[in-house]
């Protein structure tokens, strides 16, 4: 099956959004923090929900491709499928923890060794990723996803309500929701989960081998469900933000329940446009290629970006930031653009990962083997 340059670009665009927002969210004078709330409000639906949402696409792409592997070679198999997602799996729970132990612990304490930064989240959202592609059909699916935006508002109510008064709430809102600005997997397993929904559809489609119905399909059942879906939740959002909250921008405030439906629209319709873009516009060979570098190499940009945080930390105006902001983009491409050309894939944390756990699980079998022996 041919590479799905629309899921590159959507992954390439919710990455682009990290290395713009954070320096902002970095060096931002306090006073004018108003800065960073304007652009998260308008370009947060490319944010964490995006990138959980295009995990969840991309992982069950990788499943379905490696169970259909297992069916035609037989020197590979489910459980050793099963065994590569796993320790994958445990790797970037590993990293997660160490992230945290810097990030977290220098935040808030001790505590903040478990702190839902998005690589724990996407940790967890793999490790249930493969039960539920297993066990699930996408319906079923469909509706756990909509089953745990709904419940997150009452949960965190109670949850919150009970932190610091009782030890067993305390507890569980600490492994729910801490903190709760960042990307805890209430609700942002949502989006992962509807991710594998239409990362099945993608497989499915772009495994039908004759050119000419592929596209067809893709126009008529990829494309037109991404944009009618999306446009649905949109809609939904606005209108029930104005006429059931009485909140007519309640949409646009991160992790209510509205904009919790007003981003996941935004998801589909990013992905349906980029999908009709690529398939029936742009030629074939043709990718951007900063979003392209950003999708490629997104673990390593994301843990190495971390390092332009204090350069210029809380000291600069809403004015004079836009020149860092251009300097630090500019020089990041060119930085991802040598570095691909030199080295490709040798610098990719995500390979790294990926190589390591295929290593782990062939000496997993290799002791099984030798044991049986």
């Amino acid at each position: 099956m041919r590479r799905i340059k629309s899921i590159d670009a959507f992954r390439g665009l919710c990455m682009f959004y990290m290395v713009f927002m954070h320096p902002i969210n970095w060096w931002i004078l306090p006073e004018d923090f108003w800065l960073y709330q304007l652009f998260e409000a308008i370009m947060e639906v490319v944010g964490a929900s995006g990138f959980l949402f295009v995990s969840g696409l991309s992982i069950a792409l990788s499943l379905r491709l490696r169970w259909k592997k297992a069916e035609d070679d037989p020197e590979y198999s489910r459980k050793t499928c099963f065994k590569e997602h796993y320790y994958r799996t445990f790797i970037i729970f590993v990293i997660a923890i160490i992230y945290n132990a810097a990030a977290g612990i220098y935040a808030w304490g001790p505590a903040g060794l478990w702190s839902w930064f998005i690589l724990l989240t996407v940790a967890v959202a793999y490790f249930v990723g493969y039960p539920l592609m297993a066990k699930l059909s996408k319906g079923s699916r469909v509706v756990l996803s909509f089953i745990l935006l709904f419940i997150t508002a009452p949960v965190f109510t109670v949850l919150f309500a009970l932190y610091k008064v009782d030890s067993i709430g305390t507890v569980l809102y600490h492994l729910l929701f801490h903190p709760w600005d960042q990307d805890s997997p209430l609700p942002f397993l949502s989006f992962f989960i509807l991710g594998t929904v239409f990362g099945d559809l993608f497989y499915e489609i772009y495994s039908i081998e004759d050119e000419e119905q592929q596209k067809a399909q893709i126009k008529k059942k990829l494309i037109r469900n991404l944009l009618i879906y999306g446009s649905i939740l949109v809609v939904f959002s606005i209108i029930s933000s104005i006429f059931i909250f009485n909140d007519p921008i309640s949409f646009l405030r991160r992790k209510s329940f509205t904009w919790c439906f007003y981003t996941m629209g935004w998801n589909l319709l990013f992905v349906g446009i980029l999908t009709y873009l690529h398939e029936f516009k742009l030629s074939q060979e043709w990718e951007h290629p900063f979003f392209f570098y950003l999708s490629y190499y997104s673990l390593t940009v994301y843990l190495a970006h971390n390092a332009i945080a204090l350069i210029f930390w809380r000291s600069l105006n809403f004015i004079i930031i836009w020149v860092p902001i251009a300097i630090w983009l500019f020089l990041l491409w060119l930085l991802l653009d040598r570095a691909y050309k030199k080295f490709g894939r040798k610098i990719s944390l995500k390979y790294g990962v990926s190589k390591l756990a295929v290593y782990l699980s062939k000496e997993k079998e290799r002791k099984e083997f030798g044991n049986k022996e």
